[in-house]
C-alpha cells in the first residue's frame, strides 16, 4: 500500500516546486531568544515551575515527538534519564522507571498513566501506551518514583499525557501519511474547530505493518474525540474519548543462537499457532471545572473504559472482557497560615473494574498447519477490583527562596474472584482485601543562586500485583501475596547557566523496595507471582539541554543524558536459592544519550541521536547478561507554505543507521523446556527507513 503515499508525495513535490518559484521566500521566524523556556508542570498536585518542584519530573512535548518515526514513543522516552522503554514489537513493550517494573514479563505494571485526567492504567495495574497516536500528543509529564501522593499506586512513577487542543478562533484540517520499511504504512486525518466558547477535534489514524519478523503483522485503527465548552465564566465542561481496534500477531522471544543468526524468525510454538492478540478498546471521560475565585478551583471527572480481547497463545486461548468506571475529584486553593503562603490540593479517586476471562484449549497442533483452533473451555472466572485513593498535598512558600511540600494519601484495594466453571467441583472463588496503605511525601526546594535550585525529597509508594500474579498454578487466589512497597530518598539540582542558554539537572536517589514480587515460571510462557525479598535501587541521573543561536538563520540545540545505576537484590531467596547481592534482573547499569537539533529559519530542521545501553542481567543468578549496544537515529524535516492557508511538512528518517544486531526487549528469567535453549531475546529492527508528510489546511 506504500505506493499510494509515494504517488501523493510526488504530486505535492511538483506543486511545491512551482509555488516556491512563483512566490518570494517567506522565512519562518526563528525564535530569537537564546533563553531556554521556563516549564510549567501541570500534572503535579501543586502547579508550579519545573525548577521549583521538589521531585524529578521529565517533560516530552510535541516538538520532541517530531524527532522520530511517529510509530513508537520509545525513542523519546529513552532520552530521559532513569526511564527505559523496551519494545520488542509495536504491541509488546515494558516501561521501567529507576528499575521499578523491569522484571515484569510482558507489560508495564509498576507505572501509572493518565490521558486528559483519565486513567490508562487498568484495575490490575497494567499500562498500555502503544495505542495512542503520537500526532495527537501535546505533552507528556513523567514524575519519577513515588514522588506524588495524589496518584496512589504506581511505585515506579506516573505519566500524564495531554493531547493537542484547537487554537482559539480557528478551524483546520490536518492530513498525515508515512511509509517505511517492512511494509509499514500510516495515514490519518484530524479536523479541529474553535469558535467562541466551544472547541473540539476529531481524529482518525490507521497504522499497518508486515513487521521485520515472522508472525508480526500489525493493524490498528484509532478514533479520538475532544470537546470543551465554557458554560459560564467560571464553569467549563470537557469531553475526551478514544476507541482502538487492533489485531497484532506475536512473534514472541527467541534464544541467543536465533538472535545472532536468524533474528527474523518467530518463536517456534508462536509461529505454529500463529498467535496474536486482538481487541476493541474504548476510554471516555467527562470533566467539569468550577473556578470559585482566582485562587480556588474544583475539577471533577467521571470516566469509563471497556475492552473486549481475544488472544490465542500456544498454551491456551484467552477470551476476556473488562469494564471499568470511576471518578476523580480535586479541589485546589491558596491561602495563608501565619503569614506563610500555602497552596493545597485535596481530592479523591475511585475506580471499579469488572473483569471476565475464559480459557480454551488451543488445538493448533492438530489443525493441519492452519494455526489456532479453539478447543474446549477449561476456565471461566470473573473478578471485581475496587480501588480508592484519598489524597492531600500542601505547598508552603516559607521565603522567596525556600519552598516546602508535604502530602499524604490513603489507599484501599480489594478484589473478588468468582470461579464460574468450577472444574472438578472445586470452587476457587474468594475475596481479598489488600492491607490499607498510607503514603506520606515531603520535600524542600531552595534557590541557592539565581535560577539554581537544590531539592530534597522523601516519599513512599506501592504497586498492586497483576491478575496473573495473584493466581496460583491451580487458578485460586494467592491470599498471601502482598503489594510491593518502597521508600524513595532523593537529592537534586535544577539550574540554568550562561544567560539561560544551558539547563542542567542532577539527581541522586535511593529506593528501598520490600515484598518484591517475582514471576515464578510454571510452564512455557506461564508465570505466577510470589513475594521474594527486598531490592536496593541506587542511581545518578544527569540531564543537559543547551540552546545556541549561531546567527539570524541557524539555531543549534544539543542535549544529553546519563543514567548510572547500582540496582541489586538486598534480600532475595527464590526456590531455596539465595540471590542476595546480585544485580537486579532486566536493567542496564548505564545508559548514555546525546543528540543535536538543528533549526533553520526557512523551514529546515534536522536531528540526530546516539544512545548507548549497557549490559542487562538476564536472570536472577546473574549467570548471563545481554550485550551492550549502540543505536544511531536521524530525521530531517522541511516545512513550507503552498499557499496562505496551506502548509506542508515533509520528512524522512532512519533508525539504527549502523545496522546493529541487538535485543530491543528481554524476557527476564526465561527457561528452556524439552531441551530447548531459553528464549530471552526480542530482536530489535535492523537499519530501517521512513518518509512522510503532514498537510495542514487552515479554513
Amino acid at each position: 500500500m506504500n505506493y499510494r503515499l509515494f504517488t501523493l508525495l510526488l504530486v505535492i513535490f511538483s506543486i511545491a516546486a512551482q509555488e516556491i518559484q512563483a512566490q518570494q521566500k517567506d522565512s519562518l521566524i526563528l525564535n530569537k531568544e537564546n533563553d531556554l523556556p521556563e516549564v510549567l508542570i501541570q500534572s503535579t498536585p501543586i502547579v508550579d515551575k519545573l525548577q521549583r518542584i521538589p521531585a524529578a519530573v521529565n517533560v516530552i512535548n510535541a516538538t520532541d515527538l517530531q524527532r522520530g518515526d511517529q510509530l513508537s514513543i520509545a525513542n523519546e522516552i529513552n532520552k530521559n534519564p532513569g526511564i527505559q522503554m523496551q519494545q520488542g514489537a509495536l504491541n509488546t513493550s515494558r516501561i521501567s522507571i529507576r528499575g521499578l517494573g523491569a522484571r515484569s514479563q510482558y507489560s508495564t505494571n509498576r507505572v501509572k498513566a493518565y490521558i486528559e485526567g483519565i486513567p490508562l492504567t487498568t484495575g490490575e495495574g497494567e499500562t498500555t501506551l502503544e495505542d495512542i497516536d503520537l500526532n495527537l500528543i501535546e505533552r507528556i509529564e513523567i514524575i519519577k518514583g513515588p514522588a506524588s501522593s495524589s496518584y496512589g499506586g504506581g511505585l515506579g512513577g506516573v505519566m500524564n499525557i495531554s493531547i493537542k487542543k484547537p487554537e482559539p478562533e480557528s478551524a483546520s484540517i490536518q492530513l498525515n501519511g508515512l511509509a517505511g520499511s517492512f511494509g509499514t504504512f500510516k495515514s490519518g486525518v484530524t479536523a479541529s474547530l474553535a469558535s467562541g466558547k466551544t472547541a473540539g477535534l476529531f481524529s482518525y489514524n490507521h497504522l499497518e505493518s508486515d513487521g521485520y519478523r515472522a508472525n508480526s503483522n500489525y493493524d490498528r485503527d484509532t478514533y479520538t474525540a475532544y470537546a470543551k465548552t465554557q458554560l459560564a465564566p467560571a464553569h467549563s465542561l470537557t469531553f475526551f474519548g478514544n476507541f482502538t481496534k487492533l489485531k497484532a500477531f506475536i512473534p514472541s522471544s527467541i534464544n541467543l543462537d536465533d538472535l545472532t543468526n536468524n533474528p527474523q524468525k518467530a518463536a517456534f510454538t508462536w509461529g505454529q499457532a500463529k498467535g496474536y492478540e486482538s481487541y476493541d478498546k474504548a476510554i471516555a471521560g467527562l470533566s467539569y471545572s468550577w473556578k470559585f475565585s482566582d485562587n480556588s478551583n474544583w475539577t471533577t471527572s467521571i470516566f469509563g473504559n471497556y475492552r473486549d480481547g481475544y488472544e490465542p497463545r500456544p498454551f491456551d486461548i484467552l477470551d476476556e472482557k473488562s469494564f471499568a468506571f470511576g471518578i476523580r475529584s480535586n479541589f485546589k486553593t491558596a491561602f495563608k497560615i501565619l503569614n506563610i503562603p500555602v497552596k493545597s490540593s485535596l481530592g479523591v479517586e475511585y475506580f471499579d473494574e469488572s473483569y471476565d476471562a475464559k480459557l480454551f484449549e488451543n488445538l493448533y497442533e492438530s489443525n493441519n498447519g492452519n494455526g489456532t483452533l479453539q478447543g474446549d473451555r477449561f476456565s471461566d472466572q470473573h473478578q471485581d477490583r475496587k480501588y480508592l485513593n484519598l489524597f492531600a498535598q500542601f505547598s508552603l512558600q516559607f521565603t522567596d527562596k525556600l519552598k516546602g511540600e508535604i502530602g499524604l494519601s490513603y489507599n484501599h484495594s480489594r478484589y473478588v474472584l468468582d470461579d464460574i466453571f468450577n472444574e472438578n467441583d472445586v470452587d476457587r472463588s474468594g475475596k481479598y482485601t489488600y492491607p490499607r496503605q498510607f503514603l506520606p511525601q515531603a520535600g524542600l526546594t531552595y534557590e541557592v543562586a539565581t535560577d539554581k535550585f537544590v531539592y530534597a525529597t522523601v516519599s513512599k509508594g506501592f504497586s498492586l500485583p497483576s491478575v496473573a500474579e495473584t493466581l496460583t498454578p491451580e487458578g485460586a487466589i494467592n491470599t498471601d501475596l502482598k503489594p510491593e512497597n518502597g521508600v524513595n530518598y532523593e537529592l537534586g539540582l535544577k539550574a540554568t547557566w550562561l544567560d539561560k542558554k544551558l539547563y542542567t539537572e542532577i539527581a541522586l536517589y535511593t529506593i528501598q523496595v520490600d515484598n518484591l514480587i517475582v514471576a515464578e515460571r510454571i510452564a512455557e510462557d506461564r508465570y505466577v507471582g510470589q513475594n521474594a525479598g527486598k531490592t536496593d535501587h541506587n542511581g545518578i541521573e544527569i540531564l543537559v539541554n543547551y540552546n545556541q543561536e549561531i546567527n539570524t538563520h541557524w539555531q543549534l540545540k544539543p542535549y544529553g543524558s546519563i543514567t548510572l545505576n547500582d540496582y541489586s537484590f538486598d534480600e532475595f531467596i527464590d526456590n531455596n536459592m539465595d540471590y542476595s547481592g546480585n544485580d537486579l534482573t532486566g536493567v542496564p547499569d548505564q545508559i548514555y544519550n546525546i543528540g543535536l537539533d538543528v533549526l533553520q529559519n526557512a523551514g529546515f530542521k534536522f536531528n540526530i541521536n546516539y544512545r548507548h545501553t549497557g549490559m542487562i542481567p538476564l536472570n536472577d543468578a546473574n549467570a548471563l547478561y545481554s550485550d551492550s549496544y549502540n543505536l544511531l537515529n536521524a530525521r530531517a524535516d522541511y516545512t513550507f507554505s503552498l499557499s496562505r492557508k496551506l502548509k506542508l511538512n515533509i520528512y524522512a528518517g532512519a533508525n539504527n543507521i549502523t545496522d546493529t544486531n541487538y535485543a530491543a526487549q528481554i524476557l527476564p528469567n526465561a527457561t528452556g523446556f524439552g531441551g530447548a535453549a531459553p528464549r530471552y531475546y526480542y530482536p530489535g529492527d535492523p537499519a530501517n527507513y521512513y518518509g512522510g508528510l503532514q498537510l495542514n489546511y487552515s479554513l
